[in-house]
């Protein structure tokens, strides 16, 4: 082999350098790294569970939100349509008792007007009975005597009040 140019101890020698590089290579370079590859491999796969994960869960919050904020509408559409219906009957029992007070007042207002209207009355048959009662003393003073004047006096008068 020397007539190729190969030397057979230092083929060996590079044999032995090539076997203690590939070990210690392989020990401590090439196997630590391929479990730091494996390593950064599952933590990235775990990454993008976990981002898939959070993204599911975000997604169900928004879901949950807007469930929450329907059914939020709907219980404010739902108060307002209850206090709207007692509003409504509020107005109406006022728009009632307005009637009904406005009723009695007219009611009260008539009795007033039918007692004074009795008052004047009363006050016109006393005037007229006492002009009756002095025009018949004035126009029969001459006439009559006093029993006579009393009499008729009675009779007028009488005759005023079945009026």
């Amino acid at each position: 082999m020397e007539n190729l140019g190969i030397d057979p101890k230092l083929l060996l020698a590079q044999l032995i350098n090539f076997a203690l590089f590939f070990f210690i290579y392989k020990k401590f370079i090439a196997g630590p790294f391929v479990v730091l590859m494996k390593n950064e491999k599952e933590k990235d796969a775990q990454r993008k569970k976990m981002n898939e994960e959070v993204q599911k869960q975000k997604e169900a919050l928004l879901q949950q939100e807007k469930e929450s904020r329907e059914e939020i509408q709907k219980k404010t559409e739902e108060s307002l349509k209850a206090v709207k219906h007692a509003a409504e009957l509020e107005r109406t029992a006022l728009v009632a008792k307005a009637h009904e007070d406005s009723k009695e007042i007219v009611k009260r207002a008539g009795k007033q007007i039918e007692d004074e209207r009795r008052q004047m009355e009363n006050q016109y048959k006393e005037a007229l009975a006492k002009v009756s009662v002095m025009t018949v003393e004035n126009a029969l003073k001459e006439f009559l005597t006093e029993d006579m004047q009393k009499q008729v006096n009675a009779r007028v008068l009488s005759n005023l009040e079945k009026k």
